[in-house]
């Protein structure tokens, strides 16, 4: 006997009909799943690159906010720390002078040298002053020198004790705005 019609006909249509549907779900979801797992991973990424972008703009930031906090600094110590030979050299030698003499020190010859400082409008004056006293003598002298209003550096001291005198070596040095060509021929130091 021969099957019914559903079984013979229908049954295997169905069946045709089902695996296409089956084709079709997996041809097209399939894809569409690896877009979304391909959009995931491109917005992890740039996730991960706006962190990295936000992390370089705070460091750009920062050495901003550096260079402009040196460019206040400089021009501070050019406009009211750094002076002109011409103006406060001298002073500023005899201020030297006067700090070694306040505490009772007895300076001997000083000897100062004059050097131009590379990539900078400024000459560097050294000033090497021996001095003879007690231990705190020469204490309250480098005390003296740190609270000068005047821009000194101490760039090497050396000291020697015998008995109750002491005799030190001092190097200061001060910085002063360069003078012009014009001004070191007119009598400037040089």
């Amino acid at each position: 006997m021969s099957a019914p019609f559903w079984r013979r006909r229908l049954l295997p249509l169905a069946a045709g009909l089902l695996s296409l549907n089956v084709l079709v779900a997996v041809g097209w979801t399939a894809p569409q799943g690896y877009k979304q797992r391909n959009a995931a991973a491109r917005a992890e990424a740039a996730r991960a690159e706006v962190a990295r972008q936000k992390e370089a703009l705070a460091i750009l930031r920062e050495r901003t906010e550096a260079i402009r906090s040196n460019q206040k600094d400089l021009e501070r110590f050019y406009g009211s720390l750094a002076g002109t030979e011409k103006a406060d050299l001298l002073p500023t030698l005899e201020a030297i002078e006067e700090m070694a003499r306040s505490p009772g020190l007895k300076p001997g010859g000083r000897a100062v040298t004059r050097g131009e400082v590379r990539d900078a409008p400024l000459a560097r004056v050294t000033v090497a002053l021996p001095l003879e006293g007690s231990y705190g003598q020469l204490v309250g002298f480098l005390r003296e020198v740190e609270r000068s209003p005047r821009f000194l550096t101490v760039d090497r001291v050396a000291m020697r004790s015998e008995e109750a005198r002491a005799q030190l070596q001092v190097v200061l040095s001060m910085y002063v705005r360069a003078a012009g060509e014009g001004e070191r021929r007119n009598g400037a130091l040089r």
